[in-house]
């Protein structure tokens, strides 16, 4: 049902369909009609010290009936001391008012936007009661109340992509595979969320763990909502520009995608209170309360097989300690290890350290991973291939293989060999699609020809040449019969000379290079004919 007061300004998001969607490892789910999201907020007025019993209550909002909402948090302008504040909730679910829930203060000071609390997940409640209490007797500047209605999920939309992951499957394979991820498009994501400054870092360093606080009792179908919810909190609440966190875990095993940017990409979140963290981190929710909870089986072991995969891809160890921004963290931490905060909850936190807790079972996940990609990447160093921007990952386009995008180059491995494309190389292979393109994956590493000025680095249908003149570089690319007659002739020492544009194709279905001295066609017979000017 749907309520209007005058004191509640109701702000609607409509979530619909991105038009890029990261979903893996099956195929894009579809999504028949994109849930309505809507977003209250309530002022929370200030209380006159003569008017309360308690002279630490600064703020306080009297049960009211609201619209139907899913998840409750609260809000304020940035730049309060909130050392020792408490935020409460109180909230209505079928004529029963709950008892007085507390809400994590979050103190962030790296997104931007409003200050407040992490939200708490009520299920269905059509009233609020908020109340705000502080030491300094002083009340934090335009505070509120945000009530989140997420919209009915579409039927099997939320699970499309999913399977239950149970912990019977951890076993330490030799390659660590991606787990099933929900796509944003599943669950029904607010189109076209894009962050920046920077939108990505250049590595994955480490993960922080969280929660997103709240009812333990939700059900498989609702999960999606929550993360709807989740996401309308915190671009309509905190003002952030897309939902802070990179992954969430369900109870059930189920993986959502978070921030919008590419599963396999350091995307920057807002999930640990500090810029310099989220960026060189991936930030992983789990759905629920684990003050008193353990989390459940299920959703420890697909926390292990997605921080596993991760790390495991990235080369990265499951323990031991990193340094970021101010902070000595272990490579997997929790979120009160960065701010001052409750989350993950102390079981949850306790977890991630206990004998044979999260660290321990990521470790060991990991230990057989055993790659071509990971050897060289070993033997070469980072001062040679750049940090690991996109982890190693299958690809089944020409021959299949696996690849890692690293930020001098980018490594391939196929039966063909293990070999890298970097520089001048790179950008040309990768203005023709890469290994998915017409020139298919790598098959030597660059080498220099008879003509000082000119290299050559193979491909399985062709080759790219770094041609220098002037004291400037570029790329030029030929594949198939163009590239194998440029060869027979002698290629840059040949009559032709070094190449100036790339292949092409020309009218009447032909395709056309260009050289110093002259050019080269493929006629629409199959047939080449070369030009001397």
């Amino acid at each position: 049902m749907r309520f209007f007061s005058g004191t509640i300004a109701a702000l609607m998001v409509v979530a619909v369909t991105p038009s890029i969607a990261q979903a893996a490892p099956s195929a894009k789910p579809v999504v028949p009609h994109a849930p309505r999201v809507h977003t209250s907020a309530t002022a929370v007025p200030a209380v006159h010290p003569a008017a309360s019993a308690r002279s630490d209550l600064v703020a306080e909002l009297p049960a009211r009936r609201t619209d139907d909402f899913g998840m409750v948090g609260v809000t304020w302008q940035r730049g309060f001391d909130d050392t020792g504040m408490t935020v409460q909730v109180q909230f209505r679910t079928k004529g029963t008012w709950s008892s007085w829930q507390d809400l994590d203060v979050e103190t962030d000071t790296g997104e931007g936007g409003r200050d407040g609390t992490e939200p708490m997940w009520a299920g269905s409640a059509d009233g609020v009661a908020v109340r705000v209490t502080s030491p300094t007797g002083k009340r934090p500047t335009d505070l509120k109340v945000s009530t989140i209605d997420p919209g009915a999920s579409s039927a099997g939309a939320a699970t499309t992509n999913a399977v239950a992951v149970t912990p019977a499957a951890d076993g330490s394979p030799s390659y660590t595979p991606k787990p099933t991820i929900i796509s944003r498009s599943a669950w029904g994501a607010k189109k076209n969320t894009y962050c920046d400054s920077p939108r990505t870092g250049n590595e994955t360093r480490g993960v922080i763990v969280h929660h997103t606080a709240g009812s333990n009792s939700y059900s498989k179908s609702e999960s999606a909502s929550i993360v709807r919810a989740t996401q309308a909190y915190h671009m309509n609440g905190r003002d952030w520009c897309d939902i802070g966190y990179n992954f969430l875990v369900d109870k059930y095993g189920q993986i959502f995608e978070g921030r919008n940017g590419g599963v396999d990409k350091p995307v920057r979140g807002a999930h640990a209170g500090n810029k310099t963290v989220n960026t060189y981190t991936m930030g992983v929710s789990m759905m629920g309360t684990f003050t008193s909870t353990v989390p459940s089986d299920a959703l420890k072991s697909a926390m292990v097989k997605l921080i596993g995969w991760r790390l495991g891809t990235t080369f990265h160890p499951a323990t031991g300690k990193y340094h970021v921004s101010s902070y000595d963290l272990n490579r997997i931490a929790g979120h009160r290890d960065v701010v001052p905060t409750a989350c993950p909850g102390a079981k949850a936190y306790a977890w991630l350290s206990a004998s044979g807790g999260l660290r321990d079972r990521v470790k060991d996940y990991i230990a057989n991973y055993s790659s071509n990609i990971k050897t060289r990447f070993e033997s070469l160093g980072t001062s040679v291939t750049g940090l690991v921007y996109v982890g190693e990952y299958p690809f089944a386009s020409g021959p299949g293989g696996r690849k890692a995008r690293f930020g001098n180059l980018d490594m391939y491995s196929s039966s063909l060999g293990t070999f890298e494309v970097g520089g001048y190389y790179r950008v040309g292979y990768n203005a023709l699609d890469a290994q998915s393109g017409v020139l298919s994956v790598p098959t030597s590493e660059a080498a220099d020809t008879s003509v000082s000025t000119v290299k050559v680095q193979r491909f399985l249908h062709g080759s790219v040449y770094r041609v220098s003149r002037s004291g400037h570089a570029a790329p030029y690319a030929l594949w198939d019969d163009l590239d194998a007659k440029y060869r027979d002739l002698g290629e840059a020492s040949s009559s032709l000379g070094a190449p100036t544009k790339s292949e092409a194709v020309i009218s009447g279905g032909r395709k056309r290079a260009y050289f110093e001295h002259g050019h080269m066609t493929r006629q629409s017979d199959g047939s080449v004919t070369v030009t001397i000017s």
